[in-house]
């Protein structure tokens, strides 16, 4: 079952609701605007302004999060203009308002060391916790992508979008289920949005993973009819659709195909044209507190996408370094294999427990995004612990 992508992690629907709206011109002077906001404040004009723009791109959750600075504003540039057609002059305006400023390049995004220093200045700034959790969510750092969530949930500052993320990371750090805690998220997600896309598009993924196949089929139904007909999640939603029809035992539309299952593995190792191979060693500061024998999970993931491993290989790690390799063969769900993703990461976790979910004390190291084409070699060195 192929799930939705993370937002700030550019996921394909994130990319085909982008590609739907005005010009990139306009975007990029949101971004400048909402980059000077949040490294140095603004007044409740300022901050209805950038709500105004959201509103314009129909942006509805990043709106709502602007105007929640509204009732509290602070010093900063100072923006007059109170319609979208103005935001080109003021988002690039300077604190100087003087017309060389105005020509200047946008202000870069908050780095994550500003955005960190921002939040131990004022652990209470809700807009600096939700950037950098989605600072940490580009950067595969889920955990604390999920601290940073935490601290807006206490500080009453979530959007439906901010919980669908939540979720998302959640999902991620319990190897892609979507029970329990990441569940509820979902659910408040939709309480504040029930269009909200990544929110319907998750609680689809849950119904679907607690066979509840005919409960999917609504869910998927209605993000595929929210999806412009030339969509790139198009073809992926119908795929699921077709998939969940058959599991519900219903009959499938007429001319449609039954969803394809992998083959069986093969003796080369091989399994359609994805495929990762390479070695996972151990950082020699790390080495004296892996047993013999360790319990070792490696497994690919679709690096924009929540949902089950798209191939999971458990093994001892009875020497170091050690050889893998990771194929459709490998799959969790047979819908849901390493060849359908161009985007993926590769994660390889001693754990402490045996078991596949994640837990404190557990040593991991996670590869950059690659393409999961053949001859694709990696030297992974674990040298991270769950904290």
């Amino acid at each position: 079952m192929a799930s939705m992508g993370t937002a700030a992690g550019g996921s394909a629907a994130d990319a085909s609701m982008k590609s739907a709206g005005p010009g990139k011109s306009m975007e990029t002077e949101i971004a400048a605007l909402e980059a000077r906001l949040a490294r140095d404040g603004g007044t409740s004009d300022d901050w209805n302004l950038l709500a105004k723009a959201y509103e314009f791109l129909g942006r509805p959750d990043d709106a709502a999060r602007a105007r929640s600075h509204i009732a509290k504003p602070a010093v900063g540039a100072t923006v007059s203009q109170l319609s979208a057609g103005a935001l080109v002059a003021a988002a690039t305006a300077t604190e100087t308002r003087t017309s060389a400023a105005r020509t200047s390049p946008p202000a870069p995004a908050p780095s994550l060391a500003e955005l960190e220093a921002r939040v131990k200045k004022n652990p209470n700034d809700v807009q600096a916790w939700l950037a950098l959790a989605d600072l940490r969510r580009t950067e595969h750092d889920d955990r604390g992508a999920r601290d940073a969530l935490a601290k807006v949930i206490e500080l009453h500052g979530m959007t439906a979008q901010s919980w669908a993320d939540y979720a998302d990371v959640l999902a991620s750090l319990s190897g892609g289920s979507l029970a329990g805690e990441a569940g509820r998220a979902i659910d408040s997600a939709l309480a504040l949005d029930p269009a909200n896309l990544k929110a319907v598009w998750l609680k689809a993924s849950q119904a679907h993973e607690q066979r509840h196949f005919t409960e999917a089929l609504g869910w998927w139904r209605k993000l595929r009819a929210a999806l412009p007909s030339d969509s790139p999640d198009a073809r992926i939603i119908d795929a699921n659709i077709l998939e969940d029809t058959q599991l519900a035992g219903l009959p499938l539309p007429a001319g449609a195909a039954a969803p394809s299952a992998p083959g069986p593995a093969n003796t080369s190792g091989a399994s359609g044209s994805a495929e990762v191979s390479g070695t996972v060693s151990i950082d020699s500061r790390l080495a004296g507190r892996v047993q013999r024998d360790a319990t070792l999970f490696i497994y690919a993931k679709a690096a924009d996408s929540p949902g089950a491993p798209l191939a999971v290989l458990r093994t001892t790690a009875s020497a170091w370094p050690v050889s893998f390799h990771l194929d459709d063969s490998m799959a969790m769900i047979p819908s849901r294999r390493l060849s359908q993703f161009d985007k993926v990461v590769i994660e390889a976790r001693i754990s402490r427990s045996g078991q596949a979910t994640p837990s404190a004390g557990d040593l991991y190291v996670t590869s950059p995004v690659l393409h999961p084409a053949p001859g694709q070699k990696l030297a992974l060195v674990i040298s991270r612990e769950i904290g």
